[in-house]
């Protein structure tokens, strides 16, 4: 039977069922959280994706989690650029985790061991018109909440939620770790829009920015 080992996960079964995800027939392991997702109302990615990780997706979460990230002076419009003032919200609002700022690769031995044992993960990205991690240098950041792995014999994939679906999403991990990794510029479109972004001061490819960043929210303290 296909996909066998989905069985005790019904939305990611259907997923593998619906794209006929073949190289996910046998995996070696796996890890995953079932989390509920929740649509974004303007540039909330982040919000969202935290809001997802807290096990409370709803639209009154993600507006008082936006009016303490304004009070704080993180962002204007729900936009969060900076990974390191992201942590601090994110750590106000999970407490009983260990949350930490990891910078580096993410298709590496450290971040796949991190998501067997439970972790998740906020990860910015540049977001494709089919919601998949792409290369346009950061003029399309995006952030994700990583909320599994699979590791199969060949490549390493790892399971997704985000503010423009409510479905979860399958991505090789190599692809998200490029993407996250070429984080260094504002998109010239936004720049010119009526929209006012919050933005860290020497830019988002910089160490206060989102190149090569991401947010591991660890099961329980240690």
């Amino acid at each position: 039977m296909q996909f066998e080992w989905a069985l005790k996960y019904p939305e990611l079964y259907n997923f593998c069922l619906k794209f006929n995800l073949s190289e996910l027939n046998d995996p070696i392991e796996v890890s995953y959280t079932n989390l509920e997702g929740i649509l974004q109302e303007g540039p909330q990615c982040g919000l969202v994706a935290l809001a997802i990780c807290m096990r409370k997706p709803t639209k009154d979460t993600v507006e008082k989690l936006l009016t303490d990230a304004r009070n704080s002076g993180y962002t204007y419009n729900g936009e969060l650029f900076s990974a390191a003032e992201f942590l601090n919200l994110v750590q106000k609002h999970l407490p009983e985790n260990e949350v930490s700022l990891y910078s580096g690769f993410l298709d590496s031995n450290h971040v796949i061991s991190f998501l067997l044992k439970g972790g998740l993960m906020l990860v910015p990205y540049d977001c494709d018109k089919n919601h998949t991690p792409c290369n346009l240098n950061g003029h399309k950041a995006h952030w994700a909440a990583i909320i599994g792995v699979i590791v199969t014999s060949t490549v390493n994939f790892v399971i997704a939620k985000h503010g423009k679906s409510k479905n979860l999403a399958v991505w090789n991990i190599r692809d998200l770790a490029e993407s996250n990794s070429q984080l260094v510029e504002f998109s010239e479109d936004r720049k010119l829009s009526n929209v006012k972004y919050k933005l860290p001061i020497n830019g988002i490819g910089e160490e206060n920015g989102l190149k090569c960043k991401s947010i591991w929210i660890a099961p329980t303290r240690v």
